[in-house]
């Protein structure tokens, strides 16, 4: 056979063809957060928002005694920086280098589709100086139904984080928030209607489900603010969407265990009450 005849034979002969249909219902709303603090409650599909009905307005003014999280120069210090999360916009002040009192002195805005949202803001210890990853010094959450519209709300946060020896504060932060109100007929109307879109409802989704959503929508977040401007670490959008939450705690196990000895004490003495009547330990009694 000639050349022609060969080059013929390699060529990949047409088998079939595969049909293939994909389809995206943004009718669900996919948790990145925890179902307690969730920020946003609206479905994927942007055509489904409702009009917002109020501007939320954040300054995050300053921190105060900051727990030193490294050491230079043989004394403690820290490079601190603020991230706020609501709905899908992220925030993030700027670094200040080596004060445990830093002035961040920044304002944000976002708008507000529903009250019954939390705000969330985590203050970090910057560790790409020193080639570490960012330390977690602690966050504050707001719920934004808690405040009156039109009115500033200035006050001072302490930042827990909690450690196998228990809860520690590391600090305090000073934050100047203000919720304003578009539209009261739009904000009255929302607490007429259930929190999460109709598709929840109509053919809800299990806990598996969920679950599942919810580590792969953290896993593309990360992905995404790691390539912004400036980045965000993974263990920073970690802390923030609460990733670890459903791990399980000795901490939240002993909890749990109390409570339940706490509930049963009432039949464990009524239980005593009726052995001893029936050992005549209490003669009158009996």
């Amino acid at each position: 056979p000639n050349s022609g005849d060969v080059e013929e034979e390699k060529k990949v002969k047409f088998a079939s063809k595969l049909h293939a249909r994909i389809s995206l219902d943004g009718g669900y709303h996919v948790l990145d957060e925890s179902t307690y603090y969730s920020s946003d409650l609206r479905p994927s599909m942007k055509q489904l928002w409702k009009s917002p009905v109020g501007v939320l307005e954040l300054g995050i003014l300053n921190a105060d005694g900051l727990h030193p999280m490294k050491t230079r120069d043989g004394r403690g210090a820290a490079d601190t920086f603020c991230v706020a999360k609501y709905a899908q916009k992220w925030v993030r002040t700027r670094t200040i280098i080596d004060s445990l009192s830093p002035k961040y002195n920044e304002q944000y805005t976002w708008e507000v589709y529903d009250p019954a949202t939390v705000l969330t803001i985590g203050v970090f210890d910057n560790g790409h100086l020193d080639e570490n990853k960012d330390t977690k010094i602690g966050k504050v959450r707001i719920r934004i139904s808690t405040l009156q519209a039109g009115r500033i709300y200035t006050h001072s946060y302490p930042l827990l984080v909690l450690h196998p020896s228990g809860v520690k504060k590391m600090g305090e932060l000073h934050l100047a928030i203000r919720f304003s109100c578009t539209s009261m007929t739009n904000l009255m109307f929302l607490y007429s209607k259930p929190l999460l879109p109709k598709m929840h409802y109509s053919r809800p989704l299990s806990m598996t489900q969920t679950n599942a959503l919810r580590a792969n929508a953290i896993i593309i977040l990360a992905s995404r603010l790691s390539r912004a401007e400036p980045p965000l670490k993974k263990e920073v959008v970690e802390y923030m969407c609460d990733a670890d939450s459903h791990f399980w705690s000795m901490r939240r196990s002993k909890a749990n265990f109390y409570r339940i000895i706490a509930l049963l004490q009432g039949l464990i003495a009524v239980g005593k009450w009726f052995g001893d009547v029936c050992q005549w330990k209490n003669p009158v009694t009996t």
